[in-house]
């Protein structure tokens, strides 16, 4: 990561993509989805604490990627994202803050461990 990142966590890669960069924001659960009212959501990452986040789907396939602090590989969320091929990971460890607006840069070269890192003083929303 450079030195304008702040690595923020780490977690488990499902598919290698490279670096994925995207504007961070929190999904807790129906009602934030369903508040979406049009919003531009091909530079989302979306940010979730479960791994069975089904109402994420409707529009799974439109974000930029998703971070999880739950979920393995064999997780509902991670077999959807691989299908819809929507980079994500799951099992999250966050070490540092992510609030909805910062901008954040995933490390998804590495096959199996995935970095975390969110932009310094890039705030996009």
């Amino acid at each position: 990561m450079s030195g304008d990142l702040n690595e923020v966590g780490t977690g488990t890669n499902l598919f290698t993509s490279g670096a994925v960069r995207g504007v961070a924001r929190w999904f807790n659960d129906t009602s934030d989805v369903l508040s979406i009212d049009d919003d531009d959501l091909e530079n989302t990452i979306a940010f979730v604490n479960k791994g069975g986040m089904t109402f994420l789907s409707p529009i799974l396939p439109d974000l930029r990627a998703i971070v999880c602090t739950a979920g393995s590989r064999e997780s509902h969320l991670a077999i959807l994202c691989r299908e819809s091929d929507v980079p994500c990971v799951v099992a999250a460890e966050l070490t540092g803050a992510v609030t909805d607006g910062d901008t954040v840069v995933l490390d998804l070269t590495d096959a199996d461990t995935a970095r975390l890192a969110v932009a310094d003083g890039v705030v996009t929303a």
